[in-house]
């Protein structure tokens, strides 16, 4: 016999010791307690927490954090924007500028005034619209005896709703609080190029693009300094009585590259009118009236030219990737119009129909539970927006949902951001599995508390797809928050699921 009499063998003490401990654990196993726990550390001291994790081929829970607290979520609310244009315009749909006339060409003269109508683009640039004034030229127009006229009626003018956009009007030091327009173009925003000088003391050279704009005052006391100082530029944008001014503050290294930066503009129509006096003086059509901004009833007009955005599917992948407030604003906007919404629009307003998709996803993966849950909240497509309040829930509902839309999943799914390729920082380090197995969004704002989130999508082990979420926000007792204590905690929490899936 093994061992001594009247007591176990040792491998059968050993295997009831082991079931044993199995029992005691399996229950908490189950509810997910393994997982998540930096982020149930996180969510005891002082900080709100919402987080889910599922399997999308049955909908089971794989873990859990208050999963239907409702939290300000930041950037991820752009993937309820992108979901609902590709529901409402499909993939392949085009947003269309156009020059039209209700006048006549002949000669080289278009006997009435130039109309450029908005469609909505959210990514129209000045590129785009020097395009379209050659193929203005190319119809043979090279003066024109009205006036030009911007028309952005698909919207109407733009109103604020965010703190940030209502402040940018006079003064902005950022390029995210852009203001909007269905005939914006550069995201509401200027580029400024700053040269440095050859040598230490040389003056600093600034460059406003596109090319030829004029408008702004340059107040430039940037200097060139050694060649091994560190780059110091302050850049902002002063809109009052007396026009746009450029502040630069700083002091650059001598002899070394320029350094771009992007600064929101007061008003994106006026922009758009500035562009296209220079554009169309760039390639010699006269206009022989005034640049006016006002709406038109164009309907019944004459398209003189034309220019076609690259496919819905196309301008996703950089909105999400390069968390383009703008776009996703402008694309809120244009979902509104599409559906016979009536400028003026409010952003506010537009976003009525991402509360809907939301409710509607929601009702589809958990028809049991919504009655009961709280409603989502939408004042934004972007999410810069401090009043958006959306739960974990809420966010696994939509990527259920879109995982299921066979003719759209593949857009949906192919603009998320793929750690290994992503534009931004955030989602950059981490092990082999976080880079390549993951496609997802982030969220960030720091005021008036940190808010991190992250939503997306994973592919399991066994070849099924899985959705996570996670929306962090601080408190009036701990309002900032370090990276390390978000996006490093529910890095490792993901990184541990997706070892174990």
């Amino acid at each position: 016999m093994d061992g001594l009499p009247g007591r176990r063998p040792r491998a059968e003490l050993r295997l009831t010791i082991f079931l044993g401990l199995c029992a005691l654990l399996l229950p908490t196993f189950a509810l997910g307690a393994p997982w998540l726990q930096n982020l149930r550390q996180l969510n005891n001291s002082n900080t709100r927490v919402s987080a889910m994790v599922v399997d999308l081929s049955d909908m089971s829970t794989i873990a859990a954090l208050n999963p239907d607290m409702a939290l300000t979520p930041a950037s991820i609310s752009k993937l309820f924007a992108a979901a609902r244009a590709l529901e409402d315009f499909g993939p392949d749909h085009r947003f269309v500028t156009r020059f039209k006339t209700s006048g006549s060409v002949g000669g080289g003269v278009l006997h009435g005034n130039l109309i450029l109508v908005g469609g909505g683009d959210p990514a129209l640039s000045a590129d785009d619209l020097r395009s379209l004034v050659q193929k203005l030229k190319t119809a043979g127009v090279r003066y024109v005896t009205g006036n030009l006229i911007i028309d952005n009626q698909l919207f109407g003018s733009f109103t604020c709703n965010i703190t940030d956009r209502c402040k940018a009007r006079t003064r902005s030091a950022e390029a995210y609080s852009a203001p909007l327009s269905a005939a914006g173009v550069d995201f509401g925003t200027v580029e400024i190029k700053v040269y440095p000088g050859a040598s230490v003391g040389d003056n600093t050279r600034v460059l406003v693009t596109p090319l030829g704009l004029n408008g702004y005052r340059i107040d430039n006391q940037v200097t060139t300094g050694a060649t091994n100082v560190s780059p110091r530029l302050a850049v902002w944008r002063q809109t009052g009585a007396h026009g746009d001014i450029l502040h630069l503050r700083g002091e650059l290294p001598a002899g070394g590259r320029h350094y771009s930066i992007y600064r929101a503009v007061a008003n994106a129509d006026e922009q758009t009118r500035r562009v296209l006096i220079a554009l169309l003086a760039e390639a010699g059509i006269t206009i022989e009236g005034q640049a006016l901004l006002q709406p038109v009833n164009h309907v019944s007009m004459s398209t003189l030219a034309m220019h076609k955005s690259d496919s819905l599917e196309q301008l996703l992948i950089p909105m999400l990737d390069y968390s383009n407030n703008y776009m996703a604003d402008v694309l809120t906007l244009a979902i509104a119009a599409n559906r016979g919404n009536s400028a003026p629009l409010t952003l506010a307003g537009a976003s009525r129909t991402l509360r809907e998709l939301a409710q509607r996803s929601l009702l589809e993966s958990y028809p049991e539970q919504a009655a009961g849950l709280a409603l989502p909240v939408f004042t934004s497509g972007s999410g810069l927006s401090v009043d958006n309040k959306l739960s974990a829930r809420h966010m696994i509902a939509l990527l259920n949902h879109m995982y299921h839309q066979t003719a759209l999943f593949p857009a949906f799914y192919g603009a998320m951001p793929v750690p290994l390729s992503a534009a931004g920082r955030t989602l950059k380090h981490g092990n082999q599995q976080w880079l390549t197995r993951i496609a997802a969004k982030t969220g960030t704002l720091t005021e008036p508390v940190t808010v991190r989130a992250l939503s997306g999508y994973f592919r399991m082990q066994n070849g099924n797809f899985g959705a996570f979420a996670v929306i962090i926000n601080g408190t009036s007792q701990r309002p900032a928050l370090t990276f390390h204590e978000t996006v490093a905690a529910y890095q490792e929490d993901i990184e541990a699921i997706l070892a174990a899936y």
